[in-house]
């Protein structure tokens, strides 16, 4: 398996996480396949949306227009760098960010 996903991505304990390279490689491609998702899912004005493993937020900013502000996208992520960018790009009462792992998220089945 290939470890070597992208300059920045895997960092050394203690070492910050680089999240515009995160943005960069990883954003580039969510804003090329993430309308159609967004899309397919059918999201609607008013919903609740969870985008798990949010990064930078770019699928998260993606779904706020089509939600309104009616609705809100929890962005989850483990790594609180990530969040704390995506908060930033984003700076919108209809984003939470959360900390949490994709694979133990604390929400309700149904929640979204």
């Amino acid at each position: 398996m290939r470890t070597n996903f992208g300059a920045g991505f895997h960092m050394a304990p203690g070492q910050a996480v680089d999240t515009s390279a995160y943005d960069r490689w990883t954003g580039r491609w969510s804003r090329l396949f993430v309308p159609a998702v967004l899309d397919a899912a059918e999201v609607a004005p008013g919903q609740r949306v969870l985008d798990v493993s949010t990064g930078t937020g770019e699928a998260a900013r993606a779904a706020l227009p089509i939600i309104g502000t009616s609705g809100l996208v929890i962005g989850a992520d483990i790594a609180p760098p990530m969040l704390e960018a995506a908060s930033g790009r984003l700076n919108q009462s209809a984003f939470l960010p959360v900390a949490a792992d994709g694979q133990a998220l604390p929400f309700s089945d149904g929640s979204f």
